[in-house]
């Protein structure tokens, strides 16, 4: 499983990457150890490139975050 795929399964499932994610997208990839083309791909939605780059079809998912 390449480090995209897995920080894609990983966010899907674990709230403090998601929040991570949500107050730093970049940075929390680039913490992750995703490649700079790869943050690049996610970041401006490029679905062709991440579907390419994880090996793996990509279908949206919908994240509903907590109001603090």
């Amino acid at each position: 499983m390449s480090t995209l795929s897995q920080f894609i399964s990983d966010l899907a499932s674990n709230p403090t990457l998601q929040q991570d994610y949500l107050n730093d997208p970049a940075a929390t990839m680039q913490k992750y150890g995703l490649q700079s083309h790869e943050v690049e791909a996610v970041l401006t939605a490029d679905k062709a490139k991440v579907e390419q780059l994880s090996g793996k079809t990509t279908h949206a998912v919908t994240f509903f975050f907590p109001v603090k």
